[in-house]
């Protein structure tokens, strides 16, 4: 073999592993995000921010009821969609802030069991629901 031979070969050896080390870096580069993170990116831009420091509390103090939030947001069907809503995250096709606080509560109270009631209080009186004091009313 000549030394142009042997320089071509060993030419093409070294772009062959450079190759393979740039197909190797691209691999790395695309690794999945886990869907906790796909959901908590796309929450981001959904929630307002009042909404999203209200969800993070949330978070911190009680887990389970921030996991059964981002169920009751994210339900079974959307779930394969998520890397779709990221894409058209990243290409701003969703509107920002579209979640406001008191859905937030209103879910948080759902799950809670914690139904809305009406109270009045007068001075000098205890605290009545809105039917009790309308019937008092009416007698």
């Amino acid at each position: 073999m000549s030394d142009d031979e042997l320089h071509r070969i060993r030419m093409q050896k070294m772009q062959e592993i450079l190759n393979k080390k740039k197909q190797a870096e691209q691999r790395s580069q695309r690794v999945e995000l886990p869907i906790d993170n796909k959901m908590d990116q796309i929450l981001a831009v959904l929630l307002a921010p009042n909404a999203n420091q209200y969800l993070s509390i949330i978070k911190q103090r009680n887990y389970e009821l921030f996991t059964k939030i981002r169920q009751k947001i994210f339900p079974p069907k959307i779930m394969p969609e998520l890397d779709l809503l990221l894409q058209y995250l990243r290409q701003g096709m969703i509107r920002r802030g579209v979640i406001s606080l008191i859905e937030i509560q209103q879910i948080e109270r759902q799950i809670l069991g914690i139904g809305s009631s009406i109270t009045i209080k007068k001075q000098g009186q205890d605290a009545k629901t809105l039917s009790n004091f309308l019937k008092d009313e009416e007698d």
